[in-house]
């Protein structure tokens, strides 16, 4: 047996019930955060964007999984700068892949990714609402961030006011777990975030590092931190809640059944930055992720844990990353053992 069939025999019921499609239309982009390696000012793409109907079409037809989550995202593809005509290609994108997975019997989520700052709204607006009006199943996924994104370019009141317009489409309010965002997150208060805990879903997203990571890199300690910290005082944040609650989870990384499309048309899994060698623990190869995640196994001994079935594990990319500072062991295991304890129950709190 290959190790590629190894790997997806032993993760069999590990793996997610949807493949994910990550769609970089441009790096183009309104704002410049601080946990993104981006070229802003580059409009690479933005003439490519029915050149990626093929190749999605494809994976979708050679995929045994019938349920596809597509998130289509810049830069900004929302940014006032970015022309009108710019949307009709938006449209010709989503309209015919929905149409080409609905022949074969599959079904397409598209999550366009979004920062929420413009003011030109309409054409976000009419967007969503000629997708709807197809069947297409479409919504809008954003972010917050306690400290990357705080710079002179960033409209809070804007993201506000669009984050209010837009609450019936928000799939989720994504966190980057960066070491700043869990230390801001352990130390101070934005009762804004509350505001955000009460009112839409959460999902806390592990940083996949790049050039800045010397500075935003958390350590394990952190991590384990920030989910002890979030289980007790924001438990129905995900992927904690997930932790808490079912006995049996899926993993959090698509990376298995994954398709990304860069600007230029490159394909890649999750690594699309010029890495080098001596980044990462194991050889980088942009078109797998296989090798990082048999060895992320073997090293923790993820088959024989006790908490295995519970465990979403964590992002192979962080996870091999050669300057991680580790705890003594995984810290998904200790987070367990003080959460849950010996019972393995189900927490129901609120």
């Amino acid at each position: 047996m290959s190790e590629s069939s190894f790997l997806y025999h032993v993760l069999k019921d590990k793996l997610p019930t949807s493949s994910e499609i990550e769609l970089h239309l441009f790096d183009f982009c309104n704002l410049r955060c601080t946990f993104c390696g981006q070229d802003h000012e580059s409009k690479e793409g933005m003439q490519l964007i029915s050149d990626k109907i093929p190749p999605v079409n494809d994976f979708i037809s050679k995929n045994s999984i019938k349920s596809h989550i597509i998130n289509i995202m810049g830069g900004e593809i929302f940014n006032d700068e970015v022309p009108d005509h710019l949307f009709k290609d938006y449209e010709r994108l989503a309209t015919e892949i929905h149409e080409h997975a609905l022949s074969l019997g599959h079904q397409c989520t598209f999550n366009w990714v979004t920062n929420l700052v413009y003011k030109n709204s309409s054409r976000v607006s009419n967007l969503l609402a000629t997708l709807k009006g197809k069947g297409i199943s479409t919504n809008l996924s954003t972010s917050y961030d306690f400290s990357g994104r705080k710079t002179t370019l960033w409209k809070e009141e804007l993201f506000k006011q669009n984050l209010e317009l837009f609450k019936d489409n928000i799939y989720t309010v994504g966190f980057v777990m960066t070491k700043p965002t869990i230390q801001f997150l352990l130390n101070e208060n934005d009762p804004y975030f509350d505001y955000l805990y009460s009112h839409f879903p959460i999902y806390f997203d592990f940083y996949v590092p790049e050039k800045t990571a010397r500075f935003l890199m958390p350590s394990d300690q952190d991590m384990l931190d920030a989910y002890l910290f979030l289980a007790k005082r924001y438990p129905k944040v995900s992927p904690v809640k997930e932790l808490l609650t079912r006995r049996e989870n899926t993993m959090t990384c698509y990376s298995l059944n994954k398709l990304t499309l860069l600007p230029s048309g490159k394909e890649v899994k999750c690594r699309y930055l010029k890495y080098e060698a001596k980044d990462f623990h194991h050889p980088v190869d942009y078109a797998s992720n296989e090798n990082i995640v048999t060895a992320h196994l073997e090293e923790n001994g993820c088959l024989g844990c006790e908490w295995f079935e519970r465990c979403s594990f964590r992002c192979f990319v962080q996870a091999d990353w050669s300057t991680r500072v580790k705890t003594p062991e995984c810290f998904f295991k200790t987070f367990f053992a003080e959460v849950i304890g010996d019972s393995n129950e189900v927490q129901t709190w609120n």
